[in-house]
């Protein structure tokens, strides 16, 4: 049998992100950073290095995902498209969820040379038992007073906390407590629960540059209008060329824009899809006395992202409009070089019908003077050879008899010429 090519390769991309089993109590600080589609190499140089600063084996330059025991902790790294994900693991009992953080033990060179910009930085603490409710106040103090949203999630198994606030150490916190649920389901929930808190900053992305564009395709959207209504006016001082460079600098604008944010939007779209797809799959339920996180969250994305949707529906309004626009313009301006090359060649044929005339004026007065010389000198030929005796003819009279033959040959003669000359250059 003859395999495909990439049969294998496909059939390990099922195993590319393996879940790790996970048992309470745990301390998790996961960090997602954004390295761009080109910064794989230095990506890679870092983890390398983590690995080398605590003497274990390092993953080959191939490798996009790579799970290592370091001592103190178990580093999890994962390299997506434009970002790669540290999740770094402790399993050991706790009294204060975030008193220490497993952070807190990497080398500090490491943590300040790292190479990209940090998104999301989350410390998650997994607890055990569900029987006893969590004291109010020991969740204010956990997350310094702020307000706590919570939701009970994998068929109710499992509680999550969090006051989605990024606290003075840039870090996110968020606490879990694990009921009756085996290590493999505990290690899914935790990978989907790290994965919606590093997707939904990742959809947000594209905020910023729709509120930056926002003024920008306003002001673009006035100057097509007044290039419009120029337009639709009947001025006689209007020339189409006058509106060309304004249109072609507002158009250069409006693409420029859609250039440096259309791969924005879209991939905001996608993360957005995997942001419902989790919280489908964690099937968020209430838990009483308590705000759900989760809806929460989502009352503040789906609008934000219809934000982003809609200044993209914009953009390509405003660039269809600046297309027809420039259609019109080119338009007019094609009838109006039509127009004056119907001018030019109008002009052209009345100089042709003046030179033809002149020509024909000239034709006939050189048919009379030619006739004149030629009768001249018949005349001269015929007194000659009465002279000689050779006839006896009066030359006078025999030459004004020859004159209209000669007249009519010389105009046919003249007539033919000009009209070969007129028809093709070769003459033909």
């Amino acid at each position: 049998m003859k395999f495909h090519p990439e049969r294998d390769a496909l059939t390990l991309e099922l195993h590319a992100r393996p879940i790790r089993p996970l048992r309470a109590p745990t301390r998790i600080s996961h960090i997602a950073i954004g390295t761009g589609e080109h910064g794989g190499a230095a990506d890679y140089a870092d983890i390398v290095s983590l690995c080398r600063t605590f003497g274990k084996a390092e993953p080959s330059p191939e490798m996009k995902q790579f799970t290592a025991e370091l001592g103190p902790f178990t580093v999890k790294w994962e390299r997506h498209t434009e970002f790669s994900t540290y999740t770094f693991l402790r399993e050991e009992p706790f009294e204060t969820p975030f008193a220490e953080t497993v952070y807190d033990l990497l080398p500090r060179d490491w943590c300040d040379s790292k190479f990209g910009e940090v998104l999301v930085a989350v410390h998650l603490a997994i607890a055990d038992g569900m029987e006893v409710p969590v004291e109010a106040n020991r969740l204010s103090r956990w997350f310094n007073g702020h307000e706590v949203f919570a939701n009970l999630i994998e068929k109710e198994r499992v509680e999550i906390y969090g006051d989605l606030r990024t606290h003075d150490d840039g870090f996110e916190r968020m606490f879990l407590r694990a009921g009756e649920i085996g290590p493999e389901i505990l290690g899914q929930t935790v990978q989907r629960v790290l994965e919606l808190a590093t997707y939904w900053r990742l959809a947000l992305l594209s905020l910023p540059i729709a509120r930056t564009a926002s003024p920008k395709l306003e002001r673009i959207e006035r100057g097509l209008a007044e290039i419009a209504s120029a337009l639709a006016r009947t001025d006689t001082d209007r020339s189409d060329e006058s509106l060309l460079e304004p249109l072609a600098r507002l158009s250069a604008e409006i693409e420029t824009i859609i250039t440096g944010s259309s791969y924005r939007y879209r991939a905001s779209t996608a993360y957005f899809e995997l942001v419902e797809a989790r919280l489908r799959q964690l099937g968020a339920a209430s838990l009483d006395g308590y705000i759900q996180i989760f809806h929460y969250l989502m009352r503040r994305i789906d609008p934000a992202l219809r934000t982003c949707w809609s200044v993209q529906s914009r953009q390509d309004a405003i660039s269809q409009r600046a297309s027809r626009l420039s259609s019109l313009l080119r338009t007019g301006i094609e009838v109006k070089v039509e127009r004056q090359n119907r001018d030019l060649l109008d002009s052209m044929n009345r100089r042709a019908a003046q030179s033809l005339a002149i020509q024909r004026t000239v034709e006939g007065l050189s048919v009379v003077a030619i006739s004149y010389y030629a009768v001249s000198l018949l005349k001269y030929l015929l007194d000659g050879m009465v002279k000689a005796h050779l006839i006896t003819l009066n030359p006078s009279i025999a030459a004004a008899a020859l004159m209209p033959f000669l007249i009519v040959t010389l105009w046919f003669c003249l007539h033919r010429l000009t009209r070969r000359a007129l028809k093709k250059p070769d003459g033909k």
